[in-house]
């Protein structure tokens, strides 16, 4: 059987009768096969992946290995079990519809009234609804964290926590028991088994006048997102989120490739990421290979992140998180970037090039003290990016919220970096400031120590080279003694 794509490619679609015993409910017999159009077709997908939750089984893809599918007027989500194999499906998706998630995997919480003194301790023992069994507790604060200065929103923080029998497995990022915190919580109760999404290739085709984000996750634990890739072709669509995560702990992405995003070409605010993600714990992307216009992360609240092996061009937490672990990841074309961040940036033999290895963000107004470590990376040097750390600033204003009113600058450790220097670059520099001479009047607290160990400096032909090496672009101040330490 044969069938025409939109864009007037054709493709076999490929039936076979074999079924696995694990996987009871197949696609083809929910009208998949006898399915004339992509309408049909995604009807077929959705019709089976509700018997198969009705059930308790699984969704057997074999034999089906190249789809056309048309989301109609009335599309609804197609909500997925704790294990979707795809078996390799490669799955082209028309959308004229609406804005969308095509799978999704969610969770109810239950609203709770808790006790903020109770947060920090990380024992809740004494609350019935968290006393027993593995809970996902879920943090809001209603008291803005930060009004964001040029965007016209405040920002609201949030925590996830994992709890087993009444105590807290992780710490929240930052003290919830403070005078200006407002807390509103709720929980999920959660299956500790290991839950799977694989095996498949959506490529999301041209003329499209929606977006169709591959999957929604809230109040997850335990998934791991493997063998996938995602294609998107240019268009003037923004806002993407191919990965939508929120209120989730222990989320693994495997050899996830994104060729594309819907991000817009030309104005300044044409934001759109494949990986959106707020109030997630422990996150793990391993061997990750994404780009796209605007950048491939945009998060919010995020603690312990580890990105292993990736190759990306932009991996931001926009405002409060906590420790992130980057090792064996080349970061291409725009930045790391981060406000409202505390604990440890380390980066492990890391690629930079044509980038900016660390910008903490102003917008936010949130200097928060953190450290960055960078062991055995390379650094390649260009004309507009030859500084290890910038620092934007805004405007002399304290944050009115009492946590975030000293401003804080990020103590660096770099150990055995390798520096490639073109000849159109003069110097290295470690803290390029952006703001303004009255900014920088001002004392930044938290940073007392820079050290620099066994640099390594090259041109593109790795013949050895000395330039200067300056702590800063610009003078600035600062409330502890600043040791510096170059070996």
């Amino acid at each position: 059987m044969k069938f025409m794509l939109c864009m007037s490619l054709v493709f076999a679609f490929h039936f076979s009768l074999i079924t696995s015993a694990s996987a009871q409910v197949s696609p083809l017999d929910y009208g998949l096969r006898e399915a004339t159009s992509g309408m049909g077709r995604y009807f077929a997908l959705y019709n089976a992946h509700m018997a198969a939750l009705q059930m308790g089984v699984e969704v057997d893809y074999e034999g089906i290995d190249t789809l056309e599918i048309e989301l109609p007027p009335s599309f609804k989500t197609i909500p997925l079990g704790p294990k979707t194999d795809f078996k390799g499906l490669v799955l082209y998706v028309t959308n004229n519809a609406k804005h969308c998630a095509l799978f999704s995997l969610t969770a109810t919480a239950t609203p709770l009234e808790l006790d903020k003194a109770l947060v920090d301790g990380r024992d809740f023992r004494s609350v019935p609804e968290l006393a027993q069994g593995v809970k996902l507790l879920a943090l809001n604060d209603k008291h803005p964290w930060s009004e964001r200065r040029g965007y016209g929103y405040k920002q609201y923080r949030a925590d996830i926590m994992v709890l087993h029998d009444g105590l807290g497995l992780n710490a929240p990022v930052a003290p919830w028991n403070t005078d200006s915190t407002v807390l509103q919580a709720s929980y999920y109760d959660i299956d500790t088994a290991a839950k799977t999404f694989r095996n498949l290739t959506m490529h999301r085709t041209k003329g499209c006048t929606f977006r169709t984000n591959l999957i929604n996750i809230s109040g997850q634990y335990n998934l791991s997102i493997e063998n996938v890739h995602v294609t998107t072709p240019k268009s003037k669509m923004i806002a993407d989120g191919i990965f939508s995560l929120s209120n989730s702990a222990r989320i693994s992405f495997f050899d996830v490739t994104v060729d594309g995003t819907y991000s817009g070409y030309g104005a300044t605010r044409d934001y759109g990421y494949a990986f959106s993600m707020n109030n997630v714990w422990d996150a793990h992307f391993q061997r990750v290979v994404a780009d796209g216009n605007w950048g491939v992360f945009g998060t919010n609240n995020l603690s312990h992140t580890q990105l292993f092996d990736c190759d990306i061009n932009r991996f931001d937490i926009h405002c409060y998180g906590r420790d992130v672990w980057l090792k064996g990841c080349t970061l291409r074309q725009r930045q790391t970037q981060f406000a409202s961040m505390y604990g440890t940036v380390e980066y492990d033999s890391c690629h930079f090039i044509d980038c900016i290895p660390l910008r903490i963000r102003s917008s936010y107004n949130a200097y928060t003290p953190f450290d960055i470590v960078m062991n055995d990376c390379t650094f390649e040097l260009t004309p507009r990016y030859h500084a290890l750390v910038n620092v934007m600033l805004l405007d002399t204003a304290d944050n009115p919220r009492p946590e975030l009113k000293e401003k804080c600058w990020p103590n660096l450790t770099v150990n055995r970096m390798t520096v490639v220097v073109p000849w159109t670059v003069g110097s290295m520099i470690l803290y390029h400031p952006t703001g303004t001479l009255s900014e920088l009047r001002r004392e930044f607290g938290h940073i007392s120590e820079v050290y620099v160990g066994g640099l390594k400096m090259v041109r593109p032909n790795g013949t050895p080279v000395k330039v200067p090496l300056r702590l800063w672009s610009r003078e600035f101040m600062t409330i502890n003694a600043l040791e510096y330490t170059v070996e």
